[in-house]
């Protein structure tokens, strides 16, 4: 499965993409405000071997894509960062009291860009793309983002995207060694 913008491809991860990932996911800058990195070669191998498992799970909890440039230049076709949109289960209880999933109704939407690719606008394309991918092909009701207080770009790609910030989470996540507040942003999908 592929998406299409009108700069971008986003396409499922193969094992062959894993110098351009290591070559991002390595990065200190870009693993600043995110919870894993810098990666270690056996991470991003890691991270690569997940995504494959990922696209053979039946029911699919999780969608994540390599961002590719498709303009056909030097490195067009090349993973440039990754976009992914995690389900959450939601789940029914019948009158004997037992859970069953009920199929998605919200989801969470994370995003990555290499840090020689910050400032033109690919994480809001790939992001927006995958709102729309979310709410029009598995019809979600509602989808959030998180990002730290202090990663204004983050903040404004996803209002970018149409979500809009709802709380501070204090102590949200455990980036090196440090619990981090996060803001929460969300969108409800159409009615």
């Amino acid at each position: 499965m592929e998406l299409h913008t009108p700069r971008l491809t986003l396409r499922p991860y193969s094992a062959e993409d894993f110098a351009a990932v290591h070559r991002f996911a390595s990065d200190p800058q870009l693993s600043a405000y995110v919870e894993w990195g810098p990666n270690t070669p056996q991470d991003s191998r890691d991270f690569l071997v997940s995504c494959l498992a990922e696209g053979q799970a039946d029911p699919r909890a999780a969608y994540t894509f390599a961002i590719t440039r498709s303009d056909g230049g030097e490195g067009a076709g090349e993973p440039i960062g990754t976009v992914g949109l995690t389900l959450d289960p939601t789940r029914r209880t019948d009158n004997d009291g037992a859970t069953t999933p009920a199929g998605p109704g919200t989801g969470e939407v994370g995003y990555v860009i290499a840090a020689d690719q910050w400032g033109r606008g690919y994480a809001t394309e790939a992001a927006a793309a995958v709102v729309g991918f979310g709410f029009g092909v598995l019809g979600l009701e509602r989808i959030r983002a998180t990002c730290r207080p202090a990663n204004a770009a983050s903040a404004r790609v996803l209002e970018k995207t149409g979500m809009v910030l709802e709380a501070r989470l204090p102590a949200h996540k455990l980036i090196r060694g440090r619990w981090e507040d996060s803001l929460l942003y969300a969108i409800s999908g159409p009615a």
